[in-house]
């Protein structure tokens, strides 16, 4: 019986190259920005510093006030929600992934904020002149 070569090795092991959780796909990278405004989140519970330019949360009076993407998502009517602790911003953020999850029109908000910020990014790329 022959031995596999190690390239034979490798190659059992390859997964389908279309996968059902698309790494690229701009809802992904959303829900992994969630996850990491989650940790924010957090970090400011334990009274760790956190960059308040990246959280989509701002202390106002008693509690907090937050939206959901850089360029804020809107959720019918509304843009901006009211926690009154970071539990709640927790909360409120795991909640939006849920709805998002379920609202083809949230999707294809996300999916068009994504498209027109790289179309911004790679208008600002070309405009500079090289050194």
């Amino acid at each position: 019986m022959a031995t596999k070569s190690l390239m034979d090795q490798f190659i059992s092991f390859a997964a389908p190259a279309n996968s059902a959780s698309k790494p690229g796909d701009p809802v992904s990278v959303f829900f992994g920005k969630i996850e990491r405004q989650i940790g924010f989140a957090e970090q400011a519970k334990r009274g760790d510093k956190i960059n308040q330019r990246s959280a989509w949360f701002r202390p106002e009076g008693a509690g907090y006030r937050l939206k959901i993407g850089r360029e804020a998502l809107r959720f019918g009517e509304h843009q901006w929600f009211a926690a009154a602790n970071l539990d709640e911003v927790v909360e409120r953020l795991k909640m939006a992934r849920q709805v998002i999850e379920a609202s083809d029109t949230l999707r294809a908000q996300i999916a068009a904020n994504s498209k027109a910020r790289g179309e911004r990014m790679q208008g600002a790329r070309k405009a500079r002149k090289p050194a």
